[in-house]
């Protein structure tokens, strides 16, 4: 059976299914740290932690392909976008595309906001989303001096998690300002998703594409340059994904969308696509194709 998710808001509906109490960041938060405590910490656990989950990540992830197009830019540093749409993969595959080099993952304010762990996530390169105006101006600075450091940024453009999700969803050029300030070269990389012959779960591949440089006279127009370029890369690929694992369908209301969700969820069942049932819901809730 298929999982079917509802969506109203194709830009902000999310469907990683956290429920964590977020910790408000201070105006001064550090959001790349460089003290020499927490980059002795960030190498050991960076060595101890995350290299060896390198070396399995490709059974849980997904191979990585067209990694050749990184070659002559691994030394210094870049930005690297993708499609949010799985849980470890996505933690995981931005130091695999960057490695040996550092990566810093633009997460959530949640992923930090776990007691205990959050501590973690920021040494394995979590580096948090302000949540007002007054962090902006730390955290862009941040993640340009990261990346001029010769550190690699992973940004999901997309902001919000889409479990296999087939699709690239729409997104601007606002998260593309930081290469265009810096001119620094930007990859695109896309998880795609392939029919298996005696699994339903489908076989990821994530495919890296650029690299992709800023083009215009302005810094606005170089974001534009350079969302235009990535998105282009991430449908191409997306469109080559032939598994429909999970299906999304727009609802004409948000609250009915989140009602329709919660009972899935808790009725111990999944509806699916071609079920008459979900046929009746689509007609009765306003469900676009």
């Amino acid at each position: 059976m298929q999982r079917t998710y509802y969506y109203y808001d194709e830009l902000n509906d999310d469907f990683a299914g956290t429920k964590i109490a977020r910790k408000p960041l201070p105006e001064d938060y550090r959001y790349v740290r460089t003290d020499a405590p927490f980059r002795a910490g960030r190498f050991i656990v960076y060595r101890l932690f995350a290299t060896p989950l390198i070396a399995l990540a490709g059974l849980l992830c997904g191979r990585i392909r067209n990694r050749r197009a990184t070659r002559g830019f691994r030394r210094g540093g870049a930005f690297i976008y993708g499609n949010h749409t799985c849980y470890l993969g996505d933690a995981l595959n931005p130091t695999r595309i960057a490695f040996p080099r550092a990566a810093s993952v633009v997460v959530n304010p949640d992923a930090v906001s776990i007691p205990a762990a959050g501590g973690l996530v920021r040494l394995l390169g979590g580096v948090p989303v302000p949540e007002g105006i007054g962090g902006l101006k730390n955290f862009s600075r941040d993640i340009i001096s990261a990346a001029e450091r010769g550190e690699w940024v992973a940004i999901y453009p997309e902001a919000h998690i889409w479990p296999y999700y087939t699709g690239i969803r729409p997104f601007g050029a606002a998260a593309f300002m930081y290469p265009a300030k810096c001119g620094l070269p930007v990859f695109a990389y896309t998880t795609v998703y392939k029919k298996r012959r005696f699994f339903k779960k489908p076989r990821r591949e994530v495919w890296v594409d650029g690299p992709f440089f800023a083009e215009g006279a302005t810094a606005k127009a170089r974001a534009e340059s350079l969302r235009a370029q990535v998105y282009a890369a991430m449908v191409a690929r997306a469109e080559t994904s032939d598994c429909e694992y999970c299906v999304y369908r727009r609802v004409s209301d948000g609250a009915v969308a989140a009602a329709l969700n919660s009972a899935q969820r808790h009725g111990g069942e999944a509806v699916s696509a071609g079920d008459d049932r979900a046929q009746d819901i689509s007609a009765a809730a306003g469900i676009n194709g």
